[in-house]
C-alpha cells in the first residue's frame, strides 16, 4: 500500500496530472451515436423512493436478490457520479404478500413466475413499468418481472438466462426514475430490446443515463 502510495505522489510530482480511477458502479458512455436518453413525462420531489419487492412462492429467491441488486445499482451509481454519498436514496425490501405495498410503498416490484401473471396481460407479455402520476409528479410506480416471458412470434414462451433477467431489472427502474427508451433497438441499456443471444451479459449503467438524470434532477437527488 504504501509503495502504490508513493507511485501516486511520483506521478504526480513529475507529471503533474492526477491520475484517474475507474468508476465502481458504471461505466463512461463508449457509444456516442446517441447523446441523450429521453425523459418520460413524470418526476419524483421526495427524498426518498421506498421499493417493495414481491415475488411468487414458486420463482427462485435470487429473481429477488437480483431486482434487489438493479435498484441499488442505480442508488450507487448515481451516487458515485455526482460524488454525493447522502442524495439519491434508493431502498429496497422484501414483502411477503402484494397487499402490504400498498400503503408503505411509492415502487411495487411484482416478479411472477410467468407473464400471464402481469396485471397488464395479454397486452403485456414481457417486463414493463406503469407509474402514476399528477401534473408529471410521481405518486406511486408497480414494476412487472418474470423469469418466462413471450417471444415475439406471439407463440414460444421463453425462459429468461439470468443475466437477462438482470437487465430487464435494472432496465426497468431507469423507467422507474423516470427514463424513457432510447431510438436505437438495442445495445443501450434504455434500448427497448435485449437480444440475450448478442449480449453474454447485462448491460452497464453509464455516465449517459446517470448524466440524464443528473440533468433532470440536479446533483443532490430527487427532492
Amino acid at each position: 500500500m504504501q509503495l502504490r502510495t508513493a507511485f501516486f505522489l511520483l506521478l504526480i510530482f513529475l507529471t503533474g496530472v492526477t491520475p484517474a480511477f475507474a468508476s465502481e458502479h458504471y461505466q463512461e458512455q463508449i457509444d456516442h451515436s446517441e447523446n441523450m436518453v429521453p425523459l418520460l413525462g413524470y418526476r419524483w420531489d421526495r427524498d426518498s423512493i421506498h421499493v417493495c419487492i414481491y415475488k411468487d412462492q414458486n420463482v427462485p429467491n435470487s429473481y429477488y436478490v437480483w431486482a434487489k441488486l438493479a435498484v441499488q445499482d442505480w442508488r450507487l451509481a448515481l451516487r458515485e457520479y455526482t460524488d454525493d454519498q447522502e442524495a439519491w436514496n434508493l431502498n429496497a425490501r422484501f414483502v411477503k404478500t402484494e397487499e402490504l405495498m400498498q400503503d408503505s410503498c411509492n415502487v411495487r416490484i411484482h416478479i411472477y413466475d410467468t407473464y400471464k401473471d402481469f396485471a397488464g396481460y395479454p397486452d403485456q407479455t414481457g417486463a414493463y413499468t406503469s407509474a402514476t402520476y399528477n401534473r408529471g409528479i410521481v405518486q406511486s410506480v408497480d414494476v412487472y418481472l418474470s423469469p418466462k416471458v413471450l417471444h415475439g412470434d406471439g407463440h414460444t414462451d421463453i425462459d429468461l438466462p439470468a443475466h437477462a433477467f438482470r437487465n430487464s431489472a435494472t432496465h426497468e427502474m431507469g423507467h422507474v426514475l423516470g427514463l424513457g427508451h432510447m431510438a436505437k433497438i438495442d445495445g443501450y441499456l434504455m434500448s427497448p430490446q435485449f437480444d440475450f443471444w448478442t449480449h453474454s451479459k447485462e448491460l452497464p449503467i453509464t455516465s449517459l443515463e446517470l448524466r440524464t438524470l443528473v440533468q433532470a434532477y440536479g446533483n443532490d437527488g430527487f427532492d
